[in-house]
């Protein structure tokens, strides 16, 4: 068992720098002042606040020793670090309607709200089950239930969808096998969850999850972003696909997180020369040349609204007017 926890523990070390690319920065475009790079969270802008969570990392040789959260506020068009966090963080995200926000990191949940310490934010650790190491979350509309991808140390399945309900404060596990992907709400009562090339609808009442359906994906898909219209939005290769309808090509296929969708927008990073937004029936809206590569990471206060990193550089793109914009908000190497 203890051979078990460690090897899982190094290949954790390893997907931590694959998931600094997947939330929404990579090593190699956002290493500034020698071995600092930053990471977003698709959950981590709460409209609520005004402020947008991030993660600060080091050192590029140890991944895991060297992590602090940080903060932007868009009304103060301020940057601040908050705090170290030990182990580094998975993934955060804020509850809606509400200022606190949670972290997953290696085999804890840390639920953090505001108080009156210095750095503004005091951390509470969920009662989770042991044995397992907690990895992508994601919080439902109305910030009632925090679905989380959960890999189970000591069963061969793997991966099983958990569901942290808020109000009552507990966490369960359920028996819904999954992969490594992020779980994807659909609504306030059901997420999906992807299994190799099954997608499973479940549906989630008084806090207890039930499988509604399977839907078979084509074979081969890389990523799944959501449901529109009944129509999968997913990655296979070097295309973005809505149903069976090629959105965009791709320049590489390595490369993740190039897409992130809001209420009304799916937004693609095709290329460093080609940045598009749809609708959620796939009609492009616009595209233009960023002149640079933009990871995206978070969604923002409206359904128009992202940010997004290129380097050091935090970004907010938006559609306005029919038309895509880019907005440079703040260079997070000058981070205090």
């Amino acid at each position: 068992m203890w051979c078990k926890i460690e090897m899982f523990r190094y290949i954790f070390v390893l997907v931590m720098l694959h998931v600094l690319v997947v939330c929404g920065s990579s090593c190699r475009d956002s290493k500034t002042h020698g071995s600092y790079f930053y990471s977003l969270s698709r959950g981590g802008y709460s409209p609520d606040t005004n402020r947008l969570l991030f993660a600060v990392h080091f050192d590029l040789g140890e991944p895991l020793k060297g992590t602090s959260l940080a903060i932007y506020d868009e009304e103060k068009r301020l940057a601040k670090r908050l705090f170290p966090i030990r182990p580094a963080p998975f993934d955060f995200a804020w509850a809606p309607e509400q200022s606190i926000f949670v972290v997953t990191h290696d085999n804890r949940m840390t639920l953090y709200q505001e108080d009156a310490s210095d750095c503004g934010y005091s951390g509470t650790a969920i009662r989770c089950p042991v044995n397992f190491i907690y990895t992508f979350c994601s919080w439902n509309p109305k910030g009632e239930y925090l679905a989380v991808n959960c890999f189970d140390l000591e069963k061969a399945s793997g991966n099983r969808l958990g569901l942290y309900d808020l109000k009552k404060e507990t966490c369960v596990i359920t028996n819904m096998v999954m992969d490594t992907r992020p779980p994807v709400w659909q609504n306030d009562a059901t997420v999906y969850v992807t299994n190799d090339d099954n997608l499973l609808e479940v549906k989630v009442e008084s806090g207890s999850p039930k499988l509604i359906r399977t839907i078979i994906l084509e074979e081969g898909v890389t990523f799944f972003y959501g449901m529109f219209d009944d129509q999968a939005l997913v990655q296979k290769e070097k295309e973005i696909k809505l149903g069976n309808r090629t959105l965009v090509e791709l320049d590489q296929v390595g490369r993740k997180f190039r897409v992130i969708t809001t209420e009304t927008t799916i937004f693609v990073s095709a290329s460093s020369k080609n940045l598009v937004a749809f609708d959620h029936e796939g009609r492009e809206i616009d595209r233009i040349n960023p002149e640079r590569t933009i990871r995206f990471g978070s969604i923002g206060k409206d359904p128009n609204t992202v940010y997004g990193l290129a380097g050091s550089m935090l970004l907010r793109i938006y559609v306005e007017n029919a038309s895509l914009n880019i907005q440079e908000v703040c260079d997070l190497a000058n981070l205090k």
